[in-house]
């Protein structure tokens, strides 16, 4: 059994963060069975240094303690960060079908440091909503944490009027460089006919998108629209493995 560190989220939401759906999704496209502990910001270094979870470096947040981590109770290890417990799992448990395939680490490992940067331009709307969404207990400490990192309130974050459409469209122009990407491969994913980390990696920025946004927000419905809706395709073909009740 594996536990699995999750960020608490505001009931009835559940996974939230992007960072955890990529664990999330790899543990049930793996069928490995988990449990789930959701964790308040303040809650995380705490319960990792108690069950013996590490902390790791993070540019410009010096050394922390970060969800996903995870718990493997068959040799009593623990892995921190998204990449490496993929790795991790794929060593582990190889009669499990592979998310990173022998040969496509380093490409897999460019693609996940690369989304953030294509991406700058969503985060602005993004960043001032997670407080609403995630778990009451955690709300004021993420803003006051991102709000000493930026500098500013996270809802001066948000364009406004006229800047907020030129905002958007950038948006929209990466999501065009993720199509053109996605493009390349025969598809329905970037690697072919089977997920892989690269597909969690974006699958868990778009369900992210869904609960802060809104389904039913403008934003959502413009993101689902885009590219001749392939992301509403792209979303649904990956919710067989969203499952977070393990």
């Amino acid at each position: 059994m594996i536990t699995f560190y999750d960020i608490a989220a505001k009931p009835p939401i559940k996974t939230l963060s992007a960072n955890t759906w990529k664990t999330r999704f790899v543990l049930n496209y793996k069928k490995l069975p988990y449990n789930t502990v959701y964790l308040l910001f303040a809650d995380i270094q705490k319960e990792f240094i108690r069950v013996g979870i590490p902390s790791r470096e993070v540019p410009g947040s010096g050394t922390v303690y970060t969800c996903p981590s995870i718990l493997d109770h068959s040799n009593n290890t623990p892995v921190t960060e998204s990449f490496e417990i993929a790795l991790y799992l794929d060593k582990t448990y190889p009669d499990t079908p592979k998310v990173i395939p022998p040969g496509t680490e380093a490409l897999q490992a460019s693609f996940h440091e690369r989304l953030n940067g294509v991406m700058g331009p969503l985060f602005p709307f993004l960043l001032p909503l997670i407080p609403t969404v995630l778990h009451p207990g955690s709300s004021e400490y993420f803003s006051q944490s991102r709000e000493k990192a930026f500098g500013k309130p996270l809802a001066d974050m948000e364009p406004k009027g006229e800047e907020r459409v030129k905002a958007w469209k950038q948006v929209q122009a990466a999501f065009d460089t993720l199509h053109g990407w996605l493009n390349k491969s025969p598809g329905p994913y970037f690697m072919g006919e089977s997920a892989t980390f690269a597909d969690f990696v974006l699958g868990g920025l778009l369900f992210t998108l869904e609960l802060a946004f809104g389904e039913n927000s403008q934003e959502w419905k413009d993101i689902m629209t885009w590219n001749n809706g392939e992301w509403a395709a792209y979303k649904k073909s990956l919710e067989q493995y969203a499952a977070t009740d393990n």
